[in-house]
């Protein structure tokens, strides 16, 4: 399993919606070791699993992301720290080009 960002071209809860974009965002075990922990400490509120989030969010979405990256930078190493900042980085590119209007709604699951 992995923890994901996805749009619908409508209500997710409505049984018609579809997927129209998805992005990787982790693997599940590496988010609950080390995406759980960041969110934890950083008090993160927006970039988390369960979220939905709308384009007055953005901002406030990517400089959480930043606060992840560099928390990343300071306590991973390795592997672990090319893997989260890869998809940090990643999110940081494409989060601004997910929302094509004001009534898209983004969901992390």
């Amino acid at each position: 399993m992995s923890v994901g960002l996805y749009r619908y071209n409508g209500d997710i809860y409505d049984r018609k919606s579809e997927l129209t974009h998805s992005e990787n965002i982790s693997t599940q075990e590496f988010y609950d070791e080390h995406w759980e922990r960041a969110i934890h400490e950083l008090g993160i509120t927006i970039i988390k699993d369960g979220s939905e989030i709308a384009l007055h969010q953005l901002l406030d979405a990517l400089a959480e992301l930043e606060r992840l990256r560099e928390w990343a930078s300071q306590r991973l190493d390795g592997a672990n720290l090319e893997y989260m900042k890869g998809r940090v980085e990643h999110l940081q590119r494409i989060l601004p080009n997910v929302f094509d209007s004001e009534e898209v709604i983004l969901y992390i699951f």
